[in-house]
């Protein structure tokens, strides 16, 4: 069939609505433009025209039967409209089948029936027919994709959208050579398999949101839920982008890594939000979290790869500490999942001695497993090496096992391999033998003065005691840290306890001080004694895991003091000292030893068998000291008769048992600059990292300038202790004949068990390398 021109057409059509033959002329149009003009050449006064949208309930297809009813039986002249473009939802076949049964009717009137670009479908070889069908020249408009899409969804300004289908031919007809309608609809593509219009659905929020913005496409529908896609969607009302959405709910979206503290108080939907913005925009410094983004594919998985994506990574890798420091801290802020923390402990039980660089100390869970690996491979590290490891996976039991300095080399020891036992469920048998010869020896009756001669002149008006029960000096490193960290400076007198080493017999220290000054505080000994917190070596763990809460109420009692000491406007008056003193201390290791007495006494073992009274019959046991009404073993032994202990015990006359601190601890917010350097060298003269020359002859020495003279001054070098004399006006002089190899030193500087300044760089070169190297 040949397409005919406009006037053609129109020739045709005057023919048509002259003649008797009452059958329909079929016009196909190829655009909105001819159909437009056609419309406005006929329909107009006695030719009328029949819109196939007038036959449509609002969202639903045309009544067809009622249309061609009509089309049979309408007198008069009229042209009908927007058939064929319903019909092509139904299909090609569906198509053709309704314009044979059109174009064979018989009508009563005159009937034009506007077909909508269908000349593939009007092809025919009965010249009859042809006759009777007119195929218009011209340019065909585009016909868009249909986007059904449900009535709920807000649809961007711009776009080309119909409420109901029902309007469906009057916009395709109409014709804007748009490329997508959007039909608002309750109906599904599946409804129109066979349609010659493509038709894709948009349903739900998450295809709305590829209208708002093109980066949502960058999202897949998987990271959200359908409700918070709907969250992300009204959003929108108030944005143009996903950057102006996080911009306003989260904060500037260039610079996501800074929101990362405030994760715990982001609601669940902001914190989805916030998911989903590292998505787009990545996160900065913050590598854990940008893996767990990237890895994950809802925020409901962020806890699940937070937690594991730290397996993928050596301990030997450059970066492992790093990647782990901020993982520790990202998991204090996500508040740790109970149901991932517990999954993923069993995991790393996998990585046998590597275990303990993926636990840390955020929960008391993984500070149970620590111990738990400790006691399997703690022997497998030395001292140094498992501080080492613990200052990032536990720094408080890193703390604990930092040596304190008693200016004895015995004590020293002592409680450095105490500590080291405890901490790692062992009792060392060379240590067990040191403990039988000072069971013999009692050297501390030398070296320490009995507490009471320590304790005079202690209350004060403006003073408080804190009564640290069963506190023994095993907690002073930890203490100093602690204090240290608060900004508490601390005096610290190391003493001993009557023996046997029991409370009634330990309180008079308490004389002096009015009630309203003594703070008692019983549970580390209720800890320790009592089981509190159900632990227990016999019946639930033979771990030391009771050391968690004792560090924690530690710290707890030092937090508690600086808030004594710094004081608030309700205070009746001002506190600028408190006391922490001991009763006694306590033996872990007399519960791993776990034996008793070969000797049989007259009476009963107390106080979980250390100690016993003294009967007439009785011969002195070789490791008991005498105490007066008892005998208290001084070894790791058990009076028989008395139960075992649950957790520590005391009444013994072990180091441990009896060595007690006094401390004095005051709050100063004085800051005191410290600076060292060369000893012929002033502040005048002092360059930025201090160099100093060593040879044979020429023996290490600095001198250290601080702004506020203090007492008993020392530095501490690759953990040796380097007393410093004074000077004067400010000047300490420092002899470090140990330090003889060339390189970069790390100085910490302590008044007393106070650090004053850390990790000052000190240069060491050998005399005369500065020549050879120029020469």
């Amino acid at each position: 069939m040949i397409a005919l021109n406009y006037n053609e057409c129109k020739q045709k059509i005057y023919h048509f609505l002259q003649k008797e033959n009452y059958q329909p002329l079929i016009i196909d149009i190829p655009s909105s433009e001819i159909l437009s003009q056609i419309i406005n050449d006929y329909c107009v006064g006695e030719i009328s025209k029949i819109a196939v949208t007038d036959y449509c309930a609002h969202d639903e297809f045309p009544r067809l039967e009622d249309i061609l009813w009509d089309i049979q039986n309408k007198t008069g002249r009229y042209f009908v409209t927007g058939l064929t473009s319903f019909l092509k939802l139904q299909g090609e076949e569906y198509l053709r089948k309704k314009l044979i049964e059109v174009i064979n009717m018989s009508t009563k009137g005159h009937a034009v029936i506007l077909t909508y670009q269908c000349r593939q479908y009007l092809q025919t070889r009965d010249p009859r027919l042809e006759r009777r069908i007119i195929l218009l020249e011209g340019t065909e408009d585009i016909i868009p994709e249909l986007v059904f899409c449900s009535s709920n969804l807000s649809i961007p300004n711009g776009l080309k959208t119909i409420n109901g289908l029902e309007k469906l031919a009057f916009a395709i007809e109409k014709g804007m050579n748009f490329e997508k309608l959007y039909v608002k609809t309750k109906k599904h593509k599946k409804q129109f398999p066979y349609s010659l219009y493509k038709i894709v659905e948009l349903n739900d929020a998450y295809d709305a949101l590829i209208l708002k913005d093109s980066e949502s496409s960058r999202l897949n529908r998987t990271w959200g839920t359908e409700q918070q896609w709907e969250y992300a969607l009204k959003l929108f009302d108030k944005a143009m982008n996903w950057a102006d959405v996080i911009d306003q709910e989260i904060g500037d979206h260039s610079k996501l890594e800074i929101y990362v503290p405030g994760i715990s108080q982001m609601s669940h939907n902001q914190l989805w939000l916030y998911y989903i913005g590292i998505k787009l925009y990545s996160i900065k410094n913050n590598d854990c979290l940008y893996d767990a983004v990237m890895n994950s594919s809802s925020v409901e998985e962020l806890n699940k790869f937070v937690y594991r994506g730290i397996l993928n990574k050596a301990p030997s890798d450059d970066h492992f500490w790093e990647y782990y420091d901020c993982r520790k801290k990202l998991l204090k802020f996500l508040n740790n999942s109970q149901s991932e923390l517990n999954m993923y402990c069993k995991l790393i039980v996998a990585k046998k001695q590597q275990e303990i660089y993926f636990l840390t100390d955020n929960t008391e869970r993984e500070k149970e497993e620590i111990f738990t690996y400790l006691d399997k491979y703690g022997r497998n590290f030395s001292l140094d090496e498992l501080k080492s490891i613990l200052l990032h996976v536990y720094p408080d039991l890193a703390a604990y096992l930092i040596p304190y300095d008693f200016k004895n080399k015995l004590l020293n020891d002592y409680f450095d391999q105490y500590k080291y036992q405890k901490v790692i469920n062992k009792l060392f048998p060379d240590f067990n033998e040191l403990v039988l010869e000072q069971a013999q020896k009692r050297e501390y009756n030398s070296i320490l003065a009995p507490r009471a001669s320590q304790t005079e002149k202690l209350a004060k008006p403006t003073s408080l005691l804190y009564f640290m029960d069963a506190m023994g000096v095993e907690y002073l490193g930890y203490i100093k840290t602690i204090c240290n960290e608060l900004g508490l400076k601390l005096n610290v007198s190391v003493c001993r306890a009557e023996i046997p080493s029991i409370t009634s017999l330990n309180k008079e220290f308490l004389e002096g001080w009015q009630p309203n000054q003594v703070i008692s505080i019983k549970e580390i000994d209720d800890i320790k004694h009592r089981g509190k917190y159900n632990y227990d070596y016999y019946r639930n763990s033979k771990l030391p895991i009771h050391l968690i809460k004792e560090l924690e109420v530690i710290r707890d009692v030092l937090e508690k003091i600086k808030l004594k000491l710094v004081g608030n406007e309700n205070d009746e008056k001002n506190i600028d000292e408190v006391v922490m003193i001991s009763d006694h201390g306590a033996s872990r290791l007399v519960v791993l030893h776990d034996k008793e007495n070969i000797w049989e006494m007259a009476e009963k073992g107390r106080h979980f068998g250390r100690c016993c009274k003294k009967s007439e019959i009785d011969e002195q046991p070789k490791y008991a000291a005498d105490a007066g009404e008892y005998w208290a073993l001084a070894n790791y032994d058990r009076f028989k008769g008395s139960r075992k202990a649950s957790v520590e015990v005391h009444g013994g006359a072990t180091l441990e048992e009896i060595c007690v601190p006094i401390i004095r601890i005051s709050y100063t917010n004085k800051n005191i600059e410290v600076y060292i350097m060369p000893l012929e060298s002033s502040m005048d003269t002092i360059s930025q990292v201090p160099e100093i020359e060593v040879s044979y002859r020429k023996k290490a020495v600095i001198k250290i300038f601080m702004t506020d003279e203090q007492d008993d001054v020392s530095v501490v070098i690759n953990n040796k202790r380097y007393p410093a004399i004074v000077i004067g006006q400010g000047y300490y002089r420092v002899d470090l004949p140990d330090i003889k190899k060339k390189g970069t030193y790390e100085v910490d500087v302590y008044s007393g068990n106070n650090l004053l300044a850390e990790k000052l760089q000190l240069n060491v070169r050998r005399e005369g390398m500065r020549e050879k190297d120029l020469l």
